[in-house]
């Protein structure tokens, strides 16, 4: 697929989320799917590697969340390849992203992407969510796919009872999941239109009662 039809179809996903990006973040996202793509065949980061997808199911769906994205300082949980910490942070010049793994090969690649992209608002940070201590304390945490809300709380809860509100992407989110939340954190459902998702797509957002 061409540089030009992946910039049409990043925009035709943008707008079908109604937002809208200038040209150069729109280029930058494309500049960090292609440094995805090709750290990908050596290092494996991600399963999507066919480019239409990656632009779908990686970058629109990342920045599907991109109208609930508030506060200064953001911690991206179990970051990965940066998803959905980078198309994030791209989108939002003047907030800072704290990118979170354990996997030791996806953080020097974020690192790259640091450095490549000149994205100075993010930082790569390679360790154990549960034993994570942020320098600043957060305003929100990102988790996308990562795990069972309940498991996010237990995860994360130390960042939640700073203040932090936890913001976890989901496919379906069952009613069920959402119940076996401790009583100490309220749960709003979001369901979520993200042009070529190829599914339901949920927004789960917790914050202390």
């Amino acid at each position: 697929m061409s540089d030009k039809a992946l910039r049409a179809r990043l925009e035709q996903g943008l707008a079908g989320l109604g937002l809208s990006l200038d040209e150069a973040r729109t280029g930058q996202l494309l500049d960090y799917l292609a440094l995805l793509s090709r750290w990908n065949r050596a290092y494996n980061l991600t399963a999507v590697d066919e480019p239409a997808a990656m632009v779908d199911r990686h970058l629109v769906d990342s920045l599907s969340i991109l109208p609930w994205i508030e506060g200064k300082e953001i911690v991206d949980a179990g970051t990965g390849a940066g998803l959905p910490g980078v198309p994030l942070a791209i989108a939002c010049p003047n907030q800072h992203f704290v990118l979170v793994d354990s996997n030791g090969k996806k953080v020097r690649f974020l690192r790259q992407v640091r450095r490549e992209l000149g994205l100075e608002n993010i930082e790569p940070v390679h360790a154990r969510l549960e034993s994570f201590e942020p320098e600043r304390r957060p305003d929100q945490v990102v988790a996308r796919a990562l795990a069972p809300l309940p498991r996010l709380v237990e995860q994360l809860g130390h960042l939640l009872a700073a203040g932090a509100t936890l913001l976890a992407m989901k496919g379906r989110l069952e009613d069920d999941e959402c119940a076996a939340v401790a009583d100490a954190y309220n749960v709003e459902r979001i369901e979520l239109n993200v042009p070529g998702a190829g599914g339901a797509r949920s927004l789960a957002i917790l914050r202390q009662s």
